[in-house]
């Protein structure tokens, strides 16, 4: 668990800077629409719009009053109940007070298990959900996966590709109600993007932005999707400019739900650390230039984007491992190191999951899982 206070940030939506290097000219005429469709917009942590999962103001909601005392920094939560097995390249989401975490790798297979975590409690719930029939698919069981992504949305939390036990050709999204403990496949239509793995998925409002990954036959994708959750359909983007090249394992976000930022991933041949932005107002790419320090190239880290601020925790390449988390100034295009763990700090692990919580004057990122020398069940 990282914790920071909120009253140095701008929470919510920003209505944009003139200094903003990341909002170009408007262009009225060609821009993708990533509104909510009517839906309410309230003012969120996150940087989307209308996330409300993120926020928890329950007055029993404690995450160890002394853990927080360690302000801007890892500390340990202790959990209790019935802990998940130890896992990396798993994914998480929150949704209300609830921590949900889909499969991965235990290190000998892949996992099909869903937990929850309960944040007021720091309980971990027994749950053992059920899986709605589906006429598309000849079994009613969900597939274990590893490299996938969840989002949460409303009541529910939306899972999307990853690496499948069995294999599919297509990419396959479900949703699971955290109420009724149910999974379902979304029977999607449209243009549906090729199975993949290590891929990023950001939200805004009822509608998913897909980027890149790594498909089934081991080939890098730099491909841009949206699925309408609403209407369960997937269409291409087209975009002008030079984006990001072929990348899996980056890491992605959604400012002001109109601007799309990439950062670094694994390349074919190289690990990366550019950065770039897509402007839904005019569909082009930009590689964003920064001002003074920036990370070394790396994968496999977490990022969270809360308010203008976009935070950066883990990663490495192959042969080093990077334990400083990194903050991103959207408006100030400038990056900053905000907390360098010791060694033994989740941070160093790979494929571990990281989710942003909103709890009265502060900002938690809660961490879980990942792997050094073996997978981990800890969360921090």
């Amino acid at each position: 668990m990282f914790a920071f206070s909120r009253r140095r940030m701008k929470i919510g939506r920003s209505k944009g800077h003139k200094s903003d290097p990341l909002h170009g000219s408007r262009s009225p005429g060609g821009h993708v629409s990533l509104s909510n469709g009517g839906d309410p917009i309230t003012a969120s942590v996150s940087g989307r719009a209308d996330d409300l999962a993120y926020r928890c103001s329950s007055d029993s909601f404690d995450l160890d009053a002394r853990a927080l005392d360690s302000s801007e920094n890892w500390a340990v939560l202790p959990t209790e109940g019935d802990k998940p097995a130890p896992r990396f390249s798993h994914a998480a989401a929150i949704v209300g007070s609830k921590m949900v975490v889909f499969g991965g790798d235990s290190g000998h297979q892949l996992l099909d298990d869903t937990k929850m975590l309960n944040l007021e409690k720091l309980t971990w719930d027994s749950t053992t959900p059920k899986v709605l029939p589906s006429p598309i698919r000849s079994t009613s069981k969900l597939p274990a996966c590893k490299g996938h992504c969840m989002v949460s949305w409303g009541n529910s939390v939306i899972l999307v590709g990853g690496r499948s036990e069995p294999a599919t050709d297509r990419l396959s999204v479900w949703s699971f109600n955290t109420e009724t403990e149910i999974w379902s496949l979304m029977e999607a239509k449209g243009d549906i993007p090729a199975a993949r793995s290590g891929h990023t998925v950001t939200r805004a409002g009822a509608t998913l932005i897909l980027f890149g990954g790594e498909d089934a036959k081991g080939k890098k994708r730099h491909d841009l999707h949206m699925f309408d959750l609403k209407s369960s359909t997937w269409l291409p983007l087209n975009y002008k400019g030079s984006g990001p090249s072929p990348r899996s394992n980056h890491v992605a976000a959604l400012y002001d739900d109109r601007v799309l930022l990439i950062f670094g991933g694994h390349s074919k041949s190289k690990t990366l650390n550019d950065l770039f932005s897509l402007d839904f107002e005019t569909m082009v790419w930009s590689r964003v230039k920064t001002n003074g320090p920036h990370p070394s190239p790396r994968a496999d880290c977490s990022g969270a984007l809360c308010g203008t601020k976009w935070y950066i925790t883990g990663g490495g390449s192959k042969k080093k491992r990077q334990a400083e988390t990194w903050v991103f100034d959207v408006l100030e295009s400038k990056w900053t190191v905000r907390a360098v763990p010791p060694s033994s700090s989740i941070t160093t692990k790979k494929g571990f999951s990281m989710v942003p919580l909103y709890h009265r004057d502060k900002i938690v990122l809660v961490a879980f899982g990942g792997n050094k020398k073996d997978p981990s069940d800890k969360v921090k």
